[in-house]
């Protein structure tokens, strides 16, 4: 989780080099002003029968700028993987700006492996249908952002710790 910070990069890398084993990589970023934010990630299927998920969702405000650099390596010995990765970003001003990247290199024949990614504003009807409710305009924005966020911090199952993200969520978009 990165909501602080003028110039952060983040380099993981997840070695799956055992059968069975699943790994679960969350990631959101909330960047401001000028910020720059750089996530590079890979995960490297070595051995069959592993599953991997990829989420990272981005909130890029004012001239701050974001990176997402994601590769899914799949060997030829790993079959049976089953590797998934997603990129999704709401940008919310015209100065600010995404570069992502997601990749698949398959070497294996039989995976189930998708990747994708999305980048865009707040979408107009929604924000209508919940003015339509009553909500101001400005309630309706911080609405759909905390929701777009909830579905990476929902995932954190230590209580106090989702609990502490929420806050510096909620001050963030105060």
């Amino acid at each position: 989780f990165i909501l602080s910070g003028s110039l952060v990069r983040n380099n993981l890398t997840m070695v799956l080099d055992g059968e069975h084993i699943e790994s679960h990589l969350n990631g959101l970023y909330l960047t401001n002003d000028n910020q720059v934010v750089d996530n590079h990630t890979l995960v490297d299927h070595r051995k069959p029968n592993c599953n991997s998920n990829e989420l990272y969702k981005g909130i890029i405000e004012g001239k701050s700028s974001a990176t997402f650099n994601g590769k899914i390596y799949v060997r030829k010995d790993a079959q049976k993987t089953n590797a998934f990765q997603s990129n999704k970003n709401i940008l919310l001003s015209d100065d600010g700006t995404i570069n992502t990247k997601p990749q698949l290199e398959i070497y294996a024949d039989d995976v189930k492996c998708s990747h994708g990614t999305s980048t865009g504003k707040l979408d107009a009807d929604k924000i209508f249908y919940l003015r339509a409710r009553g909500l101001s305009e400005t309630s309706a924005k911080k609405l759909l952002m905390h929701a777009f966020a909830s579905e990476v911090v929902d995932m954190i199952k230590i209580d106090a710790l989702r609990e502490y993200i929420e806050e510096k969520i909620a001050k963030r978009f105060e």
